[in-house]
């Protein structure tokens, strides 16, 4: 495979090997090439037998939010489901009367 490179990329490909980063001018590219690969979604790294980009499926229902949160738990961001029996308004909570300022008084006084 040939690639023709413009000439401020083909400076950039030299000057990685020349400094030490990478060992041979392929390497670069071979690396670039990864780092997109893993950024691009699969949808659009997928193509048909026309070298045509394939269109994404069509969307699915959205997800309820305990889908979502199973979703989130089976990709790693996050490491328990939030416990929904504990997340509740309790009606007979009172609110507690504080003495001084209002907190948005101290604030805007302080910032001054």
């Amino acid at each position: 495979m040939t690639i023709h490179l413009p000439e401020d990329l083909e400076r950039f490909v030299h000057n990685a090997v020349r400094v030490g980063r990478y060992a041979h001018q392929d390497d670069v590219i071979r690396d670039a090439l990864t780092r997109l690969k893993q950024a691009t979604p699969e949808d659009a790294a997928m193509s048909d037998q026309r070298g045509k980009i394939a269109r994404p499926a069509k969307q699915k229902k959205p997800l309820t939010a305990a889908q979502f949160d199973q979703h989130l738990m089976k990709i790693g961001l996050m490491s328990q489901l939030p416990d929904t029996d504990a997340d509740f308004d309790d009606p007979n909570d009172q609110p507690i009367d504080i003495k001084g300022e209002p907190l948005s008084e101290t604030v805007i006084r302080e910032r001054r």
